[in-house]
């Protein structure tokens, strides 16, 4: 593994993390697209498939979550009229789950690839890393959907800090797991 795929995957993180959602009329377009970050953590998580298996399911749900979130922009491309809110909300839905479940599995399988290294110090708050993390992007989902609020900003301000203290703190582990 090296720089530039960690790199790549920690780009990819923080933009299927965040959600800058713009509307005109009923269509929803997310500025932080989901489909640019899956397509960056698939170009990083191939070369590390076969470190170990955490690895492999974290490359496999990356692919997954590029063709779920193609769906979810072709769902918010149509105008649904009425339903405008519930569709967007949905395919918000279906890019949340893949998201979180990428990031667990990339953060477990960064604390695997530590123990066979011997140096589970470097990941020894990884996993509550991926809980201030996963936990604020699902209670944005979960608490305020699709809608655009003065309180679901304040959230998604709480998650770009949770997102930025992710990357900056597997990058710096990363850096001395794999000696780049």
């Amino acid at each position: 593994m090296n720089k530039k795929n960690i790199i790549l995957i920690l780009i990819g993180i923080f933009f299927v993390s965040l959600r800058f959602n713009i509307s005109f009329g009923h269509i929803t377009i997310d500025i932080a697209n989901d489909c640019i970050g899956f397509l960056l953590i698939i170009l990083g998580a191939v070369h590390m498939m076969n470190r170990n298996s955490l690895f492999k399911k974290a490359g496999v749900v990356s692919v997954i979550g590029l063709i779920a979130s193609v769906i979810a922009q072709a769902i918010n491309f149509v105008d649904w009229q009425d339903a405008a809110q519930t569709m967007s909300a949905i395919s918000m839905g279906i890019t949340v789950i893949f998201a979180i479940y990428f990031t667990y599995y990339f953060t477990e399988a960064l604390i695997m690839d530590s123990n066979v290294q011997n140096q589970s110090a470097a990941t020894r708050n990884y996993q509550l890393m991926w809980l201030a993390l996963s936990a604020p992007v699902f209670i944005h989902f979960i608490v305020f959907g699709a809608a655009t609020t003065t309180a679901s900003i304040l959230v998604e301000a709480v998650v770009l800090i949770c997102v930025i203290h992710y990357d900056f703190s597997v990058y710096t582990t990363s850096r001395q797991l794999y000696n780049f």
